[in-house]
């Protein structure tokens, strides 16, 4: 039980990589605080918690938002007293993709909100609360994206970029006042936006694909929600109390980057 007594808020908490953290948190005693749009898929998630722990709480929040986040931090802290942990999950998984010259400033705006700017936003207040706490962990998710550039990206890949950046500023103004900060950068997860890509396929075409993730890294398969979220919790433990500004890639071992 390392975390017994501690309060955890999870953006993009309600499936994927940040469901198997606040599955991994409450599993360890902690309070757990889940966030996401989707009221039916944050209803769903918040009951299977409830099955590991009875203190969580599902918030619908939109990132890119000021008074939501900030409303959201406050919310937490008068529910749970405090707030030790963060993991700024959430992000853009339908956004479009194009090259740069046919991309519009629309898209553009919304996908820097859901990425860097939501980032920013939930540190923000997140780092009031902790300040106050005497401490903290953060984990911001970035993607391998941020390093493959691949045509078409542009947006997302220079979002998820600044994401590193803003990690390591962020590390730098804080870790003497005892609050850490780190991201993560997965490689193929198997969650809803590997999934989505599988859509419509013909049998064929799937295992094509398949085998396009498979041959992508050096352990020859798609990483598990689980895997991704035990690095999230060994950076969030005191076995990793002197990480801090670091970019840790669980990638498989993708051997361009």
């Amino acid at each position: 039980m390392r975390f017994e007594n501690k309060v955890a808020l999870i953006t993009g908490g309600t499936s994927g990589i940040g469901l198997a953290v606040a599955q991994s948190l409450a599993q360890e005693g902690s309070k757990v605080v889940i966030v996401g749009r989707n009221q039916k898929k944050g209803e769903a998630a918040l009951q299977s918690l409830k099955q590991i722990h009875s203190d969580v709480m599902y918030l619908s929040v939109d990132v890119s938002k000021s008074n939501e986040v900030k409303q959201m931090v406050h919310k937490t802290v008068s529910t749970f007293g405090k707030l030790d942990f963060a993991f700024n999950n959430a992000g853009n998984t339908e956004g479009k993709t194009a090259l740069t010259h046919e991309f519009s400033e629309e898209d553009f705006d919304n996908m820097m909100g859901a990425t860097i700017k939501g980032v920013w936003l939930c540190m923000k207040y997140e780092l009031r609360a902790m300040l106050e706490n005497g401490g903290g962990s953060i984990v911001n998710t970035s993607s391998l994206d941020a390093f493959l550039c691949s045509p078409g990206t542009t947006a997302y890949a220079t979002g998820k970029s600044g994401i590193i950046t803003l990690t390591k500023c962020v590390a730098h103004e804080y870790g003497k006042q005892g609050i850490r900060v780190n991201t993560l950068t997965p490689g193929a997860i198997k969650t809803s936006m590997i999934d989505s890509k599988f859509e419509g396929l013909s049998a064929e075409e799937a295992k094509r694909l398949e085998d396009k993730y498979n041959n992508l890294n050096t352990l020859g398969r798609i990483g598990t929600p689980k895997e991704a979220a035990a690095v999230v919790t060994w950076l969030m433990s005191d076995e990793a109390t002197y990480i801090t500004g670091q970019n840790i890639i669980a990638d498989g071992g993708v051997s361009f980057v």
